[in-house]
């Protein structure tokens, strides 16, 4: 009876958790992220690591840009994010990368379902993502959809782009 007692004012009292990377007045705590935040490798293979590392880092970008950042400042941070997860799980991106300059498809696969977690607020970031349109072109909510439909992919081929651009 005692254990059901306190069992119930247990769950009446609403609890604090925090989710995410940490993060203080200058930003996220790179350096924690790097020693901190590991990621299960060894279990799930390193293209899977790293399709998760990129989910991170699109949603991270999309999280920024929603805190009112610019377009270019916010896929800085987000890019120093994805680095400092990468660096503390030892994980290459060149590694997934095709011979071609683009990324395995399994990888593209389980980044673009990763991305997706962030899906409502990436629809949120679309208006401000986007900057001008072409004349007679409106952003309606059918567009927004479509953009956010699209995003992850896109996303992701700016690491083909840079691949190719590199070479």
């Amino acid at each position: 009876m005692k254990r059901l007692f306190l069992a119930t004012i247990l769950f009446l009292f609403p609890l604090n958790a925090q989710a995410g990377f940490p993060e203080g007045k200058k930003g996220y705590d790179l350096k924690k992220i790097e020693e901190s935040f590991r990621l299960p490798c060894d279990e799930i293979g390193n293209d899977d690591c790293i399709a998760r590392a990129l989910g991170v880092g699109a949603c991270t970008w999309i999280f920024e840009i929603n805190k009112d950042k610019e377009t270019g400042e916010a896929l800085r941070i987000a890019d120093t994010v994805l680095v400092a997860l990468l660096k503390g799980n030892s994980l290459d991106l060149k590694s997934m990368l095709e011979k071609d300059g683009l990324i395995k498809n399994n990888i593209k696969k389980e980044a673009t379902y990763r991305i997706n977690f962030c899906r409502e607020e990436t629809k949120k970031a679309i208006p401000k993502l986007i900057k001008k349109l072409p004349e007679g072109v409106v952003l309606d909510e059918e567009r927004i959809e479509n953009l956010t439909s699209v995003f992850p992919l896109q996303y992701l081929s700016m690491f083909e782009q840079m691949s190719k651009y590199k070479k």
